[in-house]
């Protein structure tokens, strides 16, 4: 029997790593169970074969060998199973609680879609990366916060010292602007394509000015953002955190800028408060408000949390 190339080159890659990091054929995974809810549970997502196995590195090789099948394993070590999976786990679905699992997908070479994914490759650092969000030939440069909450996070927007001009037009809102390293808009396109495919979670984290300065945050369990044909409408729902649930109140709302009304109002809200975002008539949240120390409807706004005489200092919107 051949075997497999592939195979061979892991075997080596593993066994070099024996001598650094104690176990032979971890080298090739990725361990994923930093994300929150993966820790302890296992899930039904396209199952090869279940195994008594008490050694992950068994585990781990007998995925190998079934290379044309398996990209993930789930192994538990108080049970001693293995269960060899024929696809990345994407979703929750079809998961329950299992003590002592956890779940493994393969390295490959392939472009990141994500900063999940690409803390799961073993990247722990908070900076900006190049991912893949749908299979583009072309990278885009990202910021992935890894230190909040469990890590993860894929920046969309940042504001943090008003070194860049959020009062553009669509096309600027659609194809992204920004310094990665201070204030950006990632773009309505880009945003769409990581929110198409699986259950996205937003985060948005807050600070107001003092004295003294306020921090909050607001997790959103269901995130979606359209195409352009779409306008870009928002889907938000799943409420969780301590700014209030204001960014609800936008549900459904098409995209405006300057130079493309979608609102609900007589006006456009954009020219109106100078910043392109999912209005309303016209809004309760805006992050794409003037930079200003103290705003008159004008500045980076969340409304309940802030009010809408004080301008936020710092604001991040990141998915997960």
């Amino acid at each position: 029997m051949t075997v497999p190339s592939e195979i061979v080159y892991c075997l080596v890659i593993s066994l070099i790593s024996l001598l650094y990091v104690g176990s032979a054929f971890e080298s090739y995974f990725c361990e994923c169970i930093e994300r929150p809810r993966l820790k302890n549970k296992i899930c039904r997502n396209r199952v090869l074969w279940t195994v008594n196995q008490t050694e992950e590195s068994q585990c781990f090789l007998k995925c190998l060998i079934d290379s044309g099948r398996c990209q993930a394993i789930f192994h538990n070590g108080l049970a001693n199973t293995c269960q060899g999976h024929s696809a990345v786990l994407t979703e929750l679905d079809d998961c329950h609680d299992e003590e002592g699992s956890n779940y493994y997908q393969k390295c490959t070479s392939r472009g990141k879609k994500n900063c999940q994914e690409i803390l799961c490759s073993g990247q722990h650092a908070t900076g900006v990366y190049t991912i893949y969000p749908d299979d583009d030939s072309n990278g885009v440069s990202i910021r992935c916060d890894m230190d909040t909450d469990g890590g993860g996070w894929t920046v969309i927007q940042r504001r943090v010292d008003g070194s860049v001009n959020f009062d553009r037009l669509w096309t600027d809102y659609k194809s992204g602007f920004g310094n990665k390293n201070t204030e950006y808009w990632l773009g309505l396109d880009n945003i769409h394509k990581l929110t198409s495919h699986g259950n996205v979670t937003l985060r948005v984290d807050l600070i107001a000015p003092g004295p003294p300065k306020r921090s909050a945050y607001a997790v959103y369990s269901i995130f979606t953002v359209g195409d352009e044909s779409s306008k870009y409408i928002l889907t938000v729902a799943g409420y969780s955190g301590n700014a209030s649930d204001d960014l609800y109140k936008h549900n459904s709302m098409k995209f405006s800028s300057t130079d493309n009304d979608n609102d609900l109002s007589s006006g456009n809200c954009a020219i109106l408060y100078h910043g392109a975002f999912w209005f309303n008539n016209c809004f309760y949240v805006n992050l794409n408000g003037l930079y200003v120390p103290v705003s008159i409807w004008t500045g980076i706004i969340w409304d309940s949390f802030s009010g809408v005489y004080v301008s936020m200092s710092y604001t991040e919107m990141k998915l997960r």
